[in-house]
């Protein structure tokens, strides 16, 4: 009997034990597929990617639709400066959304505010048996439009990136900070930014030109340059300039101009057809000076008339080169 009794409770704890064991492998099964085999961690590996600058190995992970856009923003530096500021990453919350998936919330800071973000996944198969395989639900990636009226390229996140038109689109990561900014000897535009936080955004940044002090001295050379070619023509009519004298009577001589008053056109931009630079017409003066002759009594008479005039003249700008072509 006593026997019996020894076999019984050795083979109870046994199979206590192999309780506690079964017990312990399905918790440390559970806890493995949530945290290591979650959802959550594929969030967080796609954030990593982000930062690291691997557009692949993201876009790989977030299984987004590329929009028709250039890609420049989608790996390397410009994909780590856009996640440069993100931080704070807090990859906590996960609701279920009923068929199975899972609606992952991430909470950050970036560009030192806070967001939000929300990814959905779904089970696409187990490992070994026991461990869930997600996958991000297809999206699509947002865009950001950069314009700079006047201007075919600008620097976004650090990188020289081209504006066809003075405008251009590009295709981003989320979340995300994509800063654009244009520094020339000619012009300037101050940096701005936009953020991005979730797919299928659509961002703009307008960037506004300024001219620098080269442009406007570079303008204001090549106009008083043209107009005073103007007034070394021997004619009351100079040919392809914006100033003449009427005059009715006989010249004896030559026909003498000077600039009294050179015009000074406001640069302006984005008004023309295409967005590009332009003058705003500007008057200044001019001082004619000939003698007249009277035909009828052989008297000479000297004239001298201050002539008002407006200019008006095209302008064209790139990074290191101006030209003004007067017009009229």
């Amino acid at each position: 009997m006593d026997s019996n009794t020894r076999v019984l409770k050795a083979v109870g704890a046994w199979l206590f034990l192999l309780v506690l064991a079964v017990a312990a492998a399905a918790v440390t099964i559970a806890l493995v597929n949530k945290y290591l085999y979650g959802p959550t961690t594929d969030v967080r590996a796609y954030v990593e990617d982000l930062r690291d600058g691997e557009g692949g190995e993201a876009l790989g992970l977030l299984n987004a639709e590329v929009p028709e856009a250039d890609a420049a923003m989608l790996d390397g530096a410009p994909l780590e400066a856009a996640a440069g500021s993100l931080e704070d990453v807090e990859v906590s919350t996960v609701e279920d959304t009923g068929d199975g998936g899972a609606a992952v919330r991430a909470e950050y800071v970036l560009d030192g505010q806070r967001h939000s973000s929300q990814f959905d996944l779904h089970p696409v198969d187990t490992q070994w048996g026991f461990f869930t395989v997600w996958a991000f639900d297809g999206s699509r990636l947002p865009v950001v439009e950069v314009s700079l009226p006047g201007a075919s390229s600008v620097d976004l996140n650090g990188t020289a990136v081209a504006l066809p038109g003075s405008s251009g689109e590009f295709a981003v990561f989320y979340p995300g900070v994509y800063t654009a900014s244009y520094d020339s000897e000619l012009v300037r535009a101050e940096p701005r930014t936009a953020v991005v936080t979730g797919p299928g955004q659509r961002a703009r940044i307008e960037l506004e030109a300024e001219p620098t002090d080269r442009l406007r001295e570079e303008v204001d050379r090549q106009l008083r340059e043209h107009l005073e070619g103007c007034a070394e023509q021997d004619t009351l009519y100079p040919a392809g300039c914006p100033f003449s004298y009427e005059f009715d009577g006989r010249v004896a001589g030559e026909v003498e101009w000077s600039i009294v008053d050179h015009p000074e056109p406001e640069i302006v931009v984005g008004t023309r057809g295409g967005g590009g630079w332009g003058l705003e017409p500007a008057r200044g003066t001019a001082r004619i000076a000939f003698d007249s002759l009277d035909l009828f009594t052989g008297e000479v008479e000297r004239v001298e008339r201050e002539v008002p005039f407006e200019v008006s003249a095209d302008l064209a700008v790139d990074r290191s080169t101006v030209t003004v072509t007067p017009r009229g």
